[in-house]
């Protein structure tokens, strides 16, 4: 259960089995001013979303797929909650300048600022989710799309990065250009796939779901 717990938070911040099948008609995007402004619409235009979502989790180490299962929020700016419900109870909350872990009873907070790992974290979970990365020095873009997705391959510069973390993937419905997947692939094999489902935009969000309480 540890090993599943500190696996948890690792994919976090890293990411081929049957998703490459879903890869492989992509076509990378010659012409890609319309899809830009329309990410950057919907960035602006986007100040929370709520969403349920599953976790993969795929390591050459381990034959089966750790899959978690949970509920995600975002709220502009920058506060971000993940939290698990199966297998386990967990959850990830970024608010306030705080990056908090809770892992049942235990609860663990850390200064953004003042540790420089957790400051990555956050930055790349924040990149990920709320498509303000078009102007971003640290990545390196590159555009695809297929019938259903337009997808944006971000590579990180930093070589700290880039150690832990050869790119995040992001996938956006043609529908609506929302997030629908995020793929966070480290170097080698191993990667995350995060599946969103059942999303709200832009609905009221208390502060209070940011403020994780100790499980009874």
């Amino acid at each position: 259960m540890k090993l599943f717990k500190t696996l948890i938070l690792i994919s976090m911040i890293t990411g081929l089995s049957s998703f490459q099948s879903e890869q492989d008609d992509f076509r990378e995007l010659k012409n890609t001013d319309g899809l830009i402004a329309k990410i950057k619409a919907y960035a602006s235009e986007t100040h929370s979303i709520k969403s349920d979502f599953t976790q993969e989790k795929h390591l050459t180490m381990l034959e089966e797929v750790l899959v978690s299962e949970g509920h995600f929020i975002f709220q502009k700016e920058n506060s971000v909650l993940w939290e698990y419900e199966k297998p386990i109870d967990y959850a990830i909350i970024v608010f306030n300048g705080k990056f908090t872990i809770r892992d049942g009873q235990k609860i663990q907070a850390y200064d953004i600022e003042s540790n420089r790992m957790f400051k990555e974290i956050n930055h790349m979970i924040i990149t990920s989710v709320s498509g303000d990365f078009l102007d971003n020095p640290d990545f390196e873009r590159t555009y695809f799309e297929n019938e259903s997705f337009y997808l944006v391959r971000l590579s990180p510069v930093k070589p700290e990065v880039n150690n832990m973390l050869s790119t995040i993937e992001i996938y956006f419905d043609k529908n609506n250009i929302s997030v629908a997947q995020v793929r966070f692939v480290e170097p080698g094999d191993d990667f995350t796939l995060i599946k969103f489902y059942n999303r709200v935009f832009n609905s009221d969000i208390p502060t209070e779901a940011f403020q994780i309480e100790k499980s009874d």
